[in-house]
Order: structure tokens, then sequence, then C-alpha cells
């Protein structure tokens, strides 16, 4: 069996506004939800949970150890204080290891490219991720783009070119482009556009609805 990052939690009985109170003892409620399971509420204490979902992301298999049982899970759903963006409530999804499942994994740009580093060109990062199918165990953190192998300007990588890892699909057309490489002036011309737009533009009056805030339901 893989190694897991491994979280302990407790079952809790406090819900609804009640839960503002365990936050100031430093626990973060969370519920675990399944396919087949009943939803169980549990608490986590606030520093544990924070270091364990910068770990673990959203691809990361999270192993939730609460009254002797070994719950597999991904992060789904962080909710968080739109003003400090402290952590209110976490949903965690329970996964079967032997069950393929859906996630989205982050793109992300790897490798030197001597056109870039002089310059001259600029990369175009069009998908920032994928959706991938694959056992849990399987699922990436991550999947690269090596830019390295882009020689000239107009060169591309689309998902048909990547090399996935072994159990991966990735559910979107092959043909979508990933990254590409442009003449880095398009860049600058797009500053100078954007400068002048400014300069040239009245000064309007901009209306925002306000919104009562919300309590964050468990």
């Amino acid at each position: 069996m893989p190694e897991f990052i491994t979280l302990d939690a407790t079952k809790r009985t406090v819900i609804g506004k009640q839960v503002k109170q365990l936050r100031r003892q430093g626990l973060i409620p969370a519920v675990v939800y399944g396919r087949d399971t009943e939803p169980i509420h549990l608490t986590i204490d606030a520093r544990e949970l924070r270091q364990v979902l910068l770990e673990a992301g959203g691809t990361q298999i999270i192993e939730i150890h609460v009254d002797g049982k070994k719950i597999p899970t991904l992060a789904r759903e962080v909710q968080r204080n739109p003003l400090g963006g402290d952590i209110l409530h976490v949903d965690f999804y329970q996964v079967s290891m032997n069950r393929p499942i859906r996630a989205e994994v982050p793109v992300l740009i790897v490798g030197e490219n001597e056109l870039v580093d002089s310059g001259a060109a600029m990369v175009l990062h069009v998908l920032n991720a994928l959706t991938v199918e694959a056992l849990p165990a399987d699922l990436p953190a991550s999947i690269d783009v090596d830019i390295s192998e882009l020689k000239e300007i107009g060169d591309q990588i689309t998902i048909g070119d990547l090399t996935l890892p072994a159990g991966c699909t990735v559910i979107n057309d092959p043909d979508e482009l990933l990254v590409k490489l442009e003449y880095a002036r398009i860049e600058e011309e797009e500053e100078v556009a954007e400068e002048l737009l400014v300069e040239e533009s009245p000064e309007v009056e901009v209306i925002r609805e306000a919104r009562e805030d919300e309590e964050v339901e468990e």
C-alpha cells in the first residue's frame, strides 16, 4: 500500500452556528462524505489541517484517522474567511481505492528555454489544469510540461504530446493547446496599449452591490 498523508480528527456533534465556538478553540469543523457512506462530522486541529492541505492540494490522498478507523479522502472544498483567508470548513470526499475517480490536476511549466531566457520569446500558458481520471493512489500531484523542447517561435505542446504517469488518462481533448512560444514584443505592445487606454479613459463611477455576510452552513 502507498504511504498517504495522515490527518487526525475527532467526531463532533456541534453543528450550525455553534461551530464558531470550536474555531475560537483552534478547531476547524469538517465533514467526510462519500458515494456509499453516511456523512461524518469532524473537528480537526487548525494548524495540522493547514499544513496537510498545503501538502496534499486537491489530488493527494489524505488518510483521516478517527475512532480507530482510517478513511482515505480527497479535500474537495475548502471554505475560507473572505477577509483574512482563515479556514472555516472543509469537505472531504471518501474514495474507494479500487475505483477510478476524476480530479483537476494543475499543469506546471518546467525546464529552461533559450529563447525565453534571452528575452526573445515568451511562453503562452493556455491551460492551468487538466481533468485526469485514475485510481486515487495514481493521481499525480501535477502534470509537468517541459518547455525546453520548444526551439522556435510558434512551437507548441498540446495535450496529446504529453507523456502521462502510468494509470492516468486525461479527459480533455488531445488537440487542446497547453503552451506555445510567442514573440516577446507581443507582451510589450499589450502593456503599451493598456497604458494608453488608462490615460485616455474618462473617470467613471463604479457602483458595486453590497452583500450581507453569509453564515457558513455545515
